[in-house]
């Protein structure tokens, strides 16, 4: 997964930092961490999309929540944070090493029951799963999205949404003529969304891009 580049102008993102609210100290900690044990730190959401989520998921009360790529732990903690004392998360993680930090940061705060660290290929992990899911945040394997499609939205409640993290895949979905994995399938799981009669979605360009979907009332 590439690092995402700016897809604004110059500066526009330093101010959109500057003028969000910060992490907590828990999650600078995490953050930290990650920094110094993975060469992907990138990965993580960052705090402007976890703010982000954190209103969506404030607003929508959702209690059962499944998450596509738990990395270190930074959103699933993030989201964790919002949702109502009866909420749960299940979080998909295929990298056993991320997966021990996470547990570890989980386990140390005050959200520890309400989070379940999965391991393991997600696509197997999801044929063990029952819905429904009020929310799903899909954030990892970017070049098998559409691999994920049919299985999500079939897992979603009646009202549950389904966010798609890197959407944009750092500009190269412009690009028809970049064949990488990445970008390929991110194209054909943009073009998947918007060819389904059956959902509404809207493309945000919030860092990577950020795609929400629903399914039509």
């Amino acid at each position: 997964m590439p690092a995402p580049i700016p897809l604004t102008a110059p500066g526009v993102e330093e101010y959109i930092l500057e003028h969000t609210t910060p992490d907590t100290e828990e999650l600078l900690e995490l953050a930290e961490e990650t920094i110094h044990r993975s060469d992907r730190p990138h990965m993580m959401v960052g705090p402007v999309e976890a703010r982000f989520l954190q209103f969506l998921l404030f607003a929508h009360q959702p209690k059962r929540v499944l998450e596509i790529g738990t990395f270190t732990g930074y959103s699933a903690l993030s989201m964790a944070k919002v949702l109502p004392g009866d909420a749960r998360i299940t979080t998909c993680e295929l990298d056993e090493e991320y997966a021990a930090i996470a547990r570890k940061h989980i386990a140390a705060g005050p959200y520890h029951d309400r989070i379940d660290v999965r391991t393991g290929p997600a696509l197997d992990t999801l044929e063990l799963l029952d819905g429904p899911y009020d929310f799903i945040l899909l954030d990892a394997d970017q070049p098998h999205f559409p691999d994920y499609l049919d299985p999500l939205v079939a897992l979603l409640s009646e009202r549950g949404i389904l966010a798609a993290d890197n959407t944009l895949w750092s500009g190269s979905v412009l690009d028809p003529a970049d064949d990488r994995p990445g970008a390929a399938g991110m194209r054909r799981f943009n073009d998947l969304v918007t060819a389904r009669t059956d959902l509404e979605s809207v493309l945000l360009s919030v860092r990577d891009g950020l795609r929400l979907i629903r399914r039509k009332s």
